[in-house]
């Protein structure tokens, strides 16, 4: 094992020497208005300075893990696939931006020397460590007071692994496959944790127009709460979160089940394994 800042080269040598692959999936990953320069220099700088040493170390294959967010959100609804056009730009969520960024790095860098290979997950779940009990789900509230419209793509831990690890023997050079799950509007959602923790759905519908001065209003607090004392991590409600609910977050999945043999398993069967068996 060795250890090391990926802002720093030193160390990237001793790590990569007689490697063949490299998985590339170091990042700062936030959806709050952190500083920006910190990201950069970590998403953006630190892959280049990876992609500069695996050059180097003649690697054959490079493997970043990007994410679906340098793929973009959906205006109409319809699910993006690898060619759509990247649109989160502008968010103030620095993020979006250097993540997109460090993977044009990534593919730039394709060619005879090295391979060079994207993976975009969408929202990763991950089981938990220790089995589910009954109190556990004891724990859950059964009745949620508002809601908002929204979209999002869920995916099994466990499918991102086989997806990574099928993209690293197949994938083609300079190329990226979404490895996204179930694309879930709010009706999906709430069937789902109806059926599966008999949570009910909420009566309380929030316009999207609302959101915004929520998110306002929550940048504004926390800035009260840290006068006087470091600015800290960031508001985790703010103005750039509130205006990612007009988007979409669907995905389309086709390019990786053609060519990885990719097949994530739906929310549904994921819940049936997470409650399976309940002590």
């Amino acid at each position: 094992m060795v250890v090391g800042d990926i802002r720093d080269k030193s160390w990237m040598p001793e790590a990569l020497a007689g490697s063949d692959y490299l998985i590339h999936s170091a990042a700062m990953v936030s959806l709050r208005p952190v500083d920006r320069r910190e990201m950069e220099s970590i998403n953006v700088d630190g892959t280049k300075n990876l992609v500069e040493a695996a050059r180097k170390a003649a690697v054959r294959r490079l493997l970043h893990i990007s994410s679906v967010a340098t793929v973009g959100g959906s205006v109409e609804g319809a699910p993006l696939d690898e060619t759509a056009t990247f649109n989160l730009a502008g968010y103030g969520l620095p993020y979006f931006e250097t993540k997109r960024a460090a993977e044009e790095i990534v593919m730039a860098a394709s060619g005879s020397v090295m391979d060079t290979v994207v993976v975009n997950p969408s929202i990763i779940l991950y089981p938990p460590e220790r089995k589910i009990t009954g109190n556990d789900l004891k724990k859950i509230p059964r009745f949620i007071p508002c809601y908002f419209d929204f979209g999002l793509n869920l995916v099994h831990a466990d499918d991102v692994i086989d997806g990574i690890i099928s993209a690293l023997e197949h994938g083609r050079s300079g190329e990226r496959y979404i490895l996204a799950g179930d694309n879930i509007d709010a009706p999906r959602l709430f069937a789902v944790a109806r059926k599966s923790f008999g949570i009910k759905k909420p009566w309380l519908k929030i316009p999207i127009s609302c959101l915004y001065p929520l998110g306002l209003a929550g940048e504004m607090l926390y800035r009260l709460r840290h006068i006087g004392s470091p600015y800290g991590k960031g508001p985790r409600v703010n103005r750039g979160i509130a205006r990612l609910a007009n988007l979409r977050f669907f995905y389309d999945i086709t390019k990786a089940r053609k060519e990885l043999a990719y097949s994530p398993r739906t929310i549904e069967e994921f819940l049936q394994e997470l409650l399976a068996d309940i002590d």
